[in-house]
């Protein structure tokens, strides 16, 4: 059986990923190193990988605390709908394999570091399509609850 962290978990994992993705994302941009120019720190290797670390684990901990935290009313409908959603999301997952390998062969290698790219994709489409799936059904589908 399934062990599901409790609800509140869910709102840390509503306020985590989009953050996570954030900060992440302007150290990408450069944004950090900039600010580390400003702060006066000459090397800031160190300052980018702690805060890419930082950033990219709360990313990775905010999905799993909305992947795997209970809703407010737990029952059997939730539980099949969650099923429905992870069958989704693998199926999804597949089909962008399958599209982004033919697309390899057909149209030319992948460069420096796009064929780990394209598995990180991979991997994070399963997940967003999953928990999209799942609250989109829950809350905005037919299956909305009367509250």
């Amino acid at each position: 059986m399934l062990k599901l962290l409790p609800y509140r978990f869910k709102r840390i994992g509503a306020i985590a990923t989009p953050l996570g993705f954030s900060i992440w994302l302007l150290m990408q941009f450069g944004l950090v190193t900039r600010l580390g120019e400003f702060l006066g720190i000459e090397d800031s290797f160190y300052l980018n990988a702690i805060v890419g670390s930082i950033s990219f684990f709360s990313f990775l901990f905010g999905i799993y605390a909305l992947t795997f935290s209970y809703e407010k009313m737990e029952d059997e409908m939730i539980r099949k709908i969650r099923l429905e959603s992870f069958q989704f999301g693998a199926l999804l997952q597949l089909l962008f394999i399958i599209i982004g390998f033919l697309a390899m062969v057909l149209i030319e290698e992948p460069k420096d570091g796009g064929l780990m790219l394209f598995f990180i994709m991979a991997l994070f489409i399963f997940w967003l399509s999953y928990i999209i799936r799942f609250n989109y059904i829950i809350h905005v589908g037919i299956y909305k609850y009367e509250k």
